[in-house]
């Protein structure tokens, strides 16, 4: 139960130490004096906690708790058995004061307990002083304790739930995840542990409620809501935050990988259709992590700082998930600015190249496909390596732009090519996670298709391992309708994701790319070694073909080849090369017999 007024609780205690003065001046006896002296420096010790230190409501939560109720009911105790009662005094009215303080703050159930703690003192009571416990005072005090129960706890529990708990999905609300991360921040035990905070938003909830209906709407949230709690341990804090936004506090985190994981299961628990009445929905989910202490010490600046990062995973396409990233310095936003403003410009003016690897097939040694690879040659800059203005073309949205100048541009070629007789050759070209999740992707491919005049067997999709886990359902239709056009479809860096093999054998895929840090390691390390082999069995089993990324050695390759694996690629065949280069390798290295091995290109 959360605590909702620490400050009432403790000025409540005031009561007793008045109570026991009182008593003192009437019976005349100082262990009443006493008494109320002790009850009084307990009162200001929660004053104290309330008012100065602030830390009472964390006090009354466990181990805490229970020290409290342990030094209140010892006060009780010693008020019952330590005085002289005469036989016409029967003090079982005191805990009707005591009772209230415990009703209103920590509700129905914690009152229930207190209440039994109170008949054992009562009983205690009546045993030391040779009283009746039947008697009238005392059956009237009991049924006082439990109308107060019952009204003051209920009304509590009831005000509670309304202030702290959501209606709609009976979660925590933003308040109640608020006080839970400052108790985290303020335990001591979080120097060795940190934890983490994540905001998500559902993607395109307003288009649900526009549709389908507000009905509609809140029972998407209720479903999710149930998915996600079933999905999470039991420490880790679910609350709806308004709206379509949830956030989870995660504890004991020690690294980003444990974030990773949980943002990941809340993926994989809304991969699955949510059916309601008639309407089918797939749900998506952005999501924004900030940890602490690197994102945040404060509850305001985790909080702030994991709706900043929720923000930017829609801006990168939705559907995934963004730490919080520090605003950069002003040279550095400048800097980027410029640079999102020149690839602006470049992709405007169609200044961006192709270049074509090889791709080899093991058995006869030809050429049988060219992978499609970008690269920015600035007028002034010079070459722009991939890894700058790939991760900024993602960011910015420009990928997708980029994305069909690319595939349009390698339609082109291979086309070009077959028209100058060259080797029969298909083309692959990687499609970024934000581009598979267009909805008119088979319309633009096949536009492009059109376009070039390019047969559909010819050209090659090739698609990350993780973005194809992402709604699952969806892209299995996605790949489906791509498939019945003609176009083979590649997982690319297979082994580095987290595929489900239930998922991957429904994927209509063609290809199994090994990722290039597998092939590295294949002399050096024999768990590679294991690995690459059982990717290859695991193709074969599923009548796929298999690809091997960045072989640079013979060795590598005979490896490959003594194992089955279907093709080859990498810098021992030629690295990415432009069109007009391509052209003359090709004709240079290919004979009617072999295929000439070499780092040169």
């Amino acid at each position: 139960m959360n605590q909702k007024n620490a400050n009432v609780f403790a000025i409540g205690h005031s009561i007793f130490p008045a109570v026991l003065l009182l008593l003192f001046v009437s019976h005349k006896q100082f262990i009443f004096l006493a008494l109320a002296a002790l009850s009084l420096i307990y009162t200001a010790f929660l004053i104290h906690r309330a008012y100065s230190v602030g830390d009472l409501s964390q006090l009354l939560r466990m181990p805490g708790l229970a020290a409290i109720v342990f030094f209140d009911m010892a006060i009780v105790t010693m008020v019952y058995i330590l005085p002289k009662w005469p036989p016409d005094a029967n003090p079982t009215w005191l805990l009707l004061f005591l009772l209230p303080l415990y009703a209103s703050e920590l509700g129905k159930r914690t009152a229930v307990v207190i209440c039994a703690l109170g008949i054992g003192e009562i009983v205690l009571f009546t045993t030391v002083q040779g009283r009746s416990f039947f008697a009238l005072d005392t059956v009237m005090g009991l049924m006082g304790m439990v109308v107060l129960i019952w009204l003051v706890g209920r009304t509590s529990d009831n005000l509670v739930r309304m202030a702290y708990y959501d209606s709609l999905t009976e979660l925590p609300n933003r308040e109640m995840f608020k006080e839970r991360l400052t108790a985290y921040l303020n335990k001591k035990s979080l120097r060795q542990r940190g934890l983490a905070v994540i905001f998500l938003d559902l993607d395109g909830f307003k288009h649900v409620n526009d549709t389908m209906g507000h009905e509609t709407g809140d029972s998407l949230l209720q479903t999710v809501a149930q998915r996600i709690r079933t999905a999470i341990s039991k420490d880790v804090t679910l609350a709806r935050m308004g709206g379509d936004e949830f956030a989870l506090l995660v504890p004991n985190i020690s690294k980003s990988d444990e974030s990773t994981q949980v943002c990941n299961l809340i993926f994989q628990c809304l991969q699955e259709a949510i059916f309601l009445g008639p309407h089918e929905i797939y749900a998506t989910t952005s999501i924004g992590v900030a940890l602490y202490p690197n994102h945040g010490s404060t509850s305001e600046n985790l909080m702030k700082n994991a709706e900043v990062a929720m923000y930017r995973a829609k801006q990168q396409g939705r559907n995934n998930f963004q730490y919080y990233m520090a605003p950069e310095k002003t040279e550095a936003q400048l800097e980027r600015f410029a640079m999102e403003a020149m690839l602006r410009k470049a992709l405007e003016k169609d200044e961006l190249l192709v270049y074509y690897q090889p791709r080899i097939h093991t058995k006869s040694e030809r050429v049988v496909c060219v992978e499609a690879l970008v690269r920015w040659k600035h007028p002034s800059l010079g070459i722009v390596p991939p890894a700058e203005f790939i991760p900024l073309a993602e960011e910015t949205g420009l990928i997708v732009q980029l994305g069909e100048q690319v595939l349009r541009k390698a339609c082109n070629q291979i086309k070009r090519w077959q028209n100058e007789g060259l080797p029969e050759l298909s083309v692959s070209v990687n499609l970024s996670p934000h581009q598979f999740r267009q909805q008119n992707l088979p319309a633009v491919i096949a536009r492009i298709l059109r376009q070039a005049g390019l047969r559909p067997q010819y050209l090659e999709l090739e698609i990350t391992e993780s973005a194809a886990m992402q709604n699952v359902n969806r892209n299995i239709l996605m790949m489906r309708e791509l498939k019945e056009m003609g176009v083979k479809i590649s997982i690319d860096d297979f082994g580095t994701g987290y595929s489900s093999l239930s998922y991957l054998k429904k994927f209509p895929i063609d290809v199994l790319k090994v990722d290039r840090s597998f092939i590295s390691g294949i002399h050096e390390d024999p768990d590679h070694a294991a690995i690459v082999n059982a990717i290859i069995v695991l193709a074969k089993t599923l009548k796929l073909k298999v690809t091997a990324e960045g072989v640079e050695t013979e060795e590598q390759y005979i490896f490959l080849r003594q194992h089955h694996c279907d093709e080859a690629q990498g810098y021992l065949f030629g690295k990415p090369m432009p069109p007009d280069i391509f052209e003359e390798w090709v004709r240079l290295n290919t004979t009617d017999k072999d295929l000439m091995l070499s780092h040169e290109t």
